[in-house]
């Protein structure tokens, strides 16, 4: 009795692997998903995101508004000050910048500071930084000074820095660029 159930183990073991491995044939025709179909399914969602970056938007006009300062809408949502020109060409892909920096949330919350945190110095367009200072720094020259708010899709996105910065957060600096 036991040879017999180790043989239809075996025999088991051995045909297993070529019943799974069979091709199976589809049947029919795969319809493709309309636009309609998947704009009723998404809707919801994309009219939320657009409340939220509206939302960020009307704090970041009020924040700049309370403290009067007169900045520049790139377009990509980076609000710019220059308080210094610089001198020299501006910064382009693959240059390197050395900066100091005081960042902050737009109520005030001290975050990070070159005086305790050291100079940030990346390559731009070629490193990990926000996507927003390295625009912001493309627009200045060796020696300048900035204000800059960053809408959270600039900064640290929606998952925050993991540190002191939460997600969907926008965020406020001053820069000073190395000489």
């Amino acid at each position: 009795m036991n040879l017999n159930r180790l043989l239809t183990v075996m025999l088991l073991g051995l045909l297993l692997p070529f019943l799974s491995c069979t091709e199976k044939k589809v049947t029919g025709v795969i319809q493709p998903v309309s636009q309609k179909d998947t704009s009723e399914k998404f809707d919801p969602f994309v009219e939320g995101n657009k409340n939220i970056i509206r939302k960020e938007e009307e704090e970041i006009d009020l924040f700049i508004n309370r403290y009067q300062w007169e900045m520049t809408n790139t377009g990509s949502g980076l609000r710019i000050q220059v308080l210094k020109q610089g001198t020299g060409d501006l910064f382009r892909e693959g240059d390197t910048v050395s900066l100091s920096y005081q960042m902050f949330l737009l109520d005030g919350t001290m975050l990070y500071s070159s005086k305790t945190e050291g100079l940030k110095k990346f390559v731009v367009s070629k490193s990990q930084e926000m996507i927003g200072l390295h625009e912001a720094v493309q627009r200045l020259k060796r020696g300048a000074e900035a204000r800059l708010v960053l809408p959270s899709h600039l900064a640290y996105g929606v998952a925050g820095d993991g540190n002191k910065v939460k997600g969907r957060k926008s965020i406020a600096m001053v820069i000073q660029i190395s000489k």
